[in-house]
């Protein structure tokens, strides 16, 4: 079993903060748009990873208990790549000019960043476009699209980030 507790804002919390779906592969352009907005916007962004591989064994106050669906993963895989997760993140949000934390979550994506969004009182859920090729459109075909999920079961606004427009380098052009 493997315990993650929430990562400390990296400087200081803030009220309402923008919440964004990350996952290990990440775009740089969608966490890079979603610190410009939470800037703006003069909150924090609150990073969340949700990681359907797990399940959860206990929630207590501070520390999400969680074991591995697959028998072949160990404890220290989740360890190394929430390390990784923050690795990747730091560098993207590092002169951004906003508070930011991570939060690893265990289930299913839409209500996984659907509690932390309520448990953090966000004022927009954001998230980015499917990714592009037959594998974003398989997941999308499979699973239905995070965004229109999100749209229709909240209450509070969904922001869908483009994961690059046509002509744009890997990089998004930002």
């Amino acid at each position: 079993m493997s315990v993650s507790r929430p990562h400390p804002w990296s400087d200081g919390p803030r009220s309402r903060p923008v919440v964004l779906g990350v996952d290990h592969d990440q775009n740089p352009v969608v966490v890079r748009a979603a610190a410009r907005i939470s800037a703006a916007m003069r909150t924090g962004l609150v990073c969340v990873w949700v990681d359907g591989s797990r399940t959860i064994v206990s929630d207590e106050p501070g520390a999400l208990i969680t074991t591995p669906l697959d028998p072949d993963e160990t404890d220290e895989a989740v360890v190394a790549a929430e390390r990784a997760m923050i690795e990747r993140l730091s560098p993207l949000l590092v002169d951004a000019g906003v508070s930011w934390q991570l939060r690893y979550v265990v289930g299913e994506v839409v209500h996984g960043l659907a509690a932390v969004a309520e448990e953090v009182d966000a004022c927009v859920i954001a998230v980015g476009t499917r990714r592009p090729g037959i594998s974003g459109w398989m997941n999308e075909l499979i699973g239905g699209s995070v965004a229109g999920r999100l749209a229709h079961s909240q209450l509070r606004p969904v922001l869908v980030v483009p994961q690059r427009r046509p002509g744009d380098g890997p990089e998004g052009g930002a």
